[in-house]
């Protein structure tokens, strides 16, 4: 279950992960993880798989691209992989959090998680909807910004790699 972001109807996600399991379907749950961890402790005890988006490890950048902390994120991690099967995904957005700090601060972190995370997902950014925002009035903000370059993504992956983690560029 993906889309939005599935959390926001706890629910909903509930009753059709239930539904699912009942009928002995594979389930995962993709998230920005971005919800109080009574919620998400309870939207995953039907869930097969976790998908979580680790958009930055610092805090304060991370504040200051989404305009939230990661403390949250960061503890629904740890709490997913202590329960489930775990990918840990960084979606590579250049100049913004595509340093090898925070790679290789975000790829150390998902090994820490343990047996359960399966690999870190280095997402590239990339333009695919940008042209929805002008048909919707909105300035996109990210207009000059070019995906990453195969050779870049390459050292990036390396670099996680050297932590001790499985690493897959895309998802």
């Amino acid at each position: 279950i993906g889309g939005g972001e599935p959390t926001a109807q706890p629910g909903f996600v509930r009753e059709l992960l239930s539904i699912c399991h009942e009928r002995f379907i594979h389930t995962a749950l993709e998230t920005c993880g971005y919800v109080a961890s009574e919620i998400f402790a309870r939207v995953i005890e039907d869930v097969d798989l976790v998908y979580i988006d680790i958009k930055h490890m610092d805090s304060d950048r991370h504040r200051h691209l989404t305009g939230v902390d990661n403390d949250m994120i960061i503890n629904n991690a740890r709490l997913a992989a202590s329960k489930r099967q775990l990918i840990v995904r960084l979606p590579l957005v250049p100049q913004c959090n595509d340093s090898e700090d925070n790679v290789l601060k975000t790829a150390k972190f998902a090994k820490s998680l343990g047996e359960n995370v399966q690999r870190l997902e280095l997402l590239p950014y990339h333009k695919f909807g940008s042209g929805n925002y002008a048909s919707l009035g909105r300035k996109y903000l990210l207009e000059t910004t070019e995906p990453p370059h195969k050779e870049r993504l390459g050292q990036l992956a390396r670099l996680a790699e050297s932590c001790g983690i499985g690493v897959q560029i895309g998802g």
